[in-house]
């Protein structure tokens, strides 16, 4: 049995226990401005940043389009380099993309993302010290995004299938995701395959089942999945939740991670 490679990254999950991680209007007081948003959102980001060993000023982020449209190509990838480290805020980036990289040439930098129900995946080669982030909602999964998030570093690094850990960060389970109606979104059937199920009237969505069901191609190392339930556990926020009319759900989530700087290997 091969023995697993040594993780060179640290990955992190930041709940509402820790701030709110979002620029959006609707989780801050009314009389609060852009300005105050981003100084509330930059505390956020610093208090996490000295809870797990990173600055707050060093996390970048995409501006992720979520329906079909023409903002950018469908898969697009950035990959972070010593070109977009020369602001003092890294968050302030514009990036509009799906996925983000890194190689460990740049321990301490960030790659992180937002969400509130869907799962965040992260890809790390651990022979090459190159590694993938993405945020995959049911629009993204329908879409593949978490089969492209494998091969951005196939193609762009000639990373190994079997080299690769992938980590599905903490989400909505399928006891928790449940529609009244098939999901539209849903359409890819192959993709979907045993992951709505209909159960009196009612449709679970099973996140896990349909990024697995994609990516059954690649022999990857390892495939490792949180088991929080964004909808039951008490520290995150929740879309599904909260629209439900569950206000102590609301805001939003952060996943993210860094490669560990040498001799700081056992962080």
């Amino acid at each position: 049995m091969k023995e697993d490679l040594k993780s060179q990254i640290f990955i992190f999950e930041g709940n509402k226990m820790d701030g709110i991680f979002s620029r959006n209007k609707k989780f801050y007081p009314d009389n609060y401005t852009e300005e105050d948003i981003e100084q509330e959102l930059k505390k956020s980001r610093i208090k996490l940043g000295e809870k797990y060993n990173f600055s707050g000023l060093k996390m970048f982020q995409v501006e992720q389009k979520m329906e079909d449209n023409d903002v950018y190509e469908d898969d697009k990838t950035v990959i972070i380099d010593k070109k977009y480290l020369s602001g003092e805020d890294y968050f302030q980036e514009k990036i509009q993309a799906d996925i983000l990289i890194i190689t460990n040439k740049y321990p301490e930098i960030v790659l992180c993302h937002r969400m509130a129900d869907c799962p965040v995946l992260i890809a790390e080669d651990r022979k090459l010290g190159v590694s993938a982030i993405a945020h995959c909602g049911i629009y993204h999964i329908n879409r593949g995004l978490p089969k492209a998030l494998i091969n951005s570093l196939i193609k762009l690094f000639h990373s190994k299938p079997q080299d690769i850990y992938l980590y599905i960060g903490s989400h909505i389970k399928k006891d928790s995701y449940i529609y009244d109606t098939y999901p539209h979104k849903a359409s890819n059937k192959e993709i979907w395959e045993n992951a709505i199920e209909e159960d009196q009237g009612k449709y679970k969505i099973d996140l896990e089942k349909a990024i697995t069901n994609q990516l059954r191609e690649f022999p990857l190392a390892k495939i490792m999945i949180s088991p929080i339930d964004t909808a039951k556990d008490d520290r995150y926020a929740s879309h599904y939740e909260a629209v439900k009319g569950n206000n102590e759900k609301k805001g939003q989530n952060i996943v993210g991670f860094y490669y560990k700087r040498k001799g700081n290997e056992n962080e």
